[in-house]
């Protein structure tokens, strides 16, 4: 390899350690995700034996069952924006320029940080008072309420921090294809995008 273009800088910032470190977590964060799921389906078919069959019900199955789901829901979040699957209203988007193409997702990226941030600030309030009150689940298990809660904090915070990554990379990245031919899901399967 010509050690000349080996030494050119990215543009994209796809080589940079920091802006990789915070794909590879999103990343880790979706494949936790997926285990989750599996943890859940396995959790729900065990409850369905126990109730039915052995007539035992359990009484935790459903209530981490519930938790799993929120945990899951919220850390996948970081990573469905780098692969750009977030739900998007294109129609107009489709029929602009590069560079307006560019702006609009500039500022939608700048909005999910700014929401991103609130969620996180509100949501540690919540998640400190719910610690500070000793605040438990209506249910028979009766588990602490910051379980179910620190997932918003986790999962607004990694998503600001994707955010702001995408942000970083905008400028040199190809401008967005918003046409029906365009809006597809990436074809790599493996590590985050780079």
């Amino acid at each position: 390899m010509n050690s000349r273009h080996h030494d050119r800088p990215d543009p994209a910032g796809s080589g940079n350690p920091i802006l990789r470190g915070v794909d590879g977590v999103s990343y880790a964060c979706a494949r936790l995700g997926e285990v989750m799921v599996a943890a859940i389906a396995a959790m729900l078919c065990f409850e369905v034996a126990a109730r039915y069959l052995f007539n035992s019900p359990t009484i935790w199955a459903q209530d981490i069952a519930v938790v799993c789901q929120v945990w899951f829901t919220y850390l996948g979040m970081a990573y469905v924006l780098r692969q750009r699957s977030l739900i998007r209203i294109t129609a107009l988007l489709a029929l602009a320029g590069p560079a307006l193409r560019r702006i609009a997702d500039g500022l939608a990226l700048l909005i999910i940080l700014a929401f991103s941030l609130v969620a996180v600030i509100y949501g540690w309030d919540i998640v400190a008072d719910s610690i500070r009150l000793g605040r438990r689940q209506p249910t028979m298990l009766e588990l602490p309420n910051w379980i179910a809660e620190l997932p918003v904090v986790v999962g607004f915070a990694l998503l600001a921090l994707q955010a702001l990554a995408e942000l970083i990379r905008l400028p040199f990245a190809p401008a967005p294809d918003f046409s029906p031919s365009g809006e597809h899901a990436p074809t790599h399967a493996g590590p985050p995008i780079e």
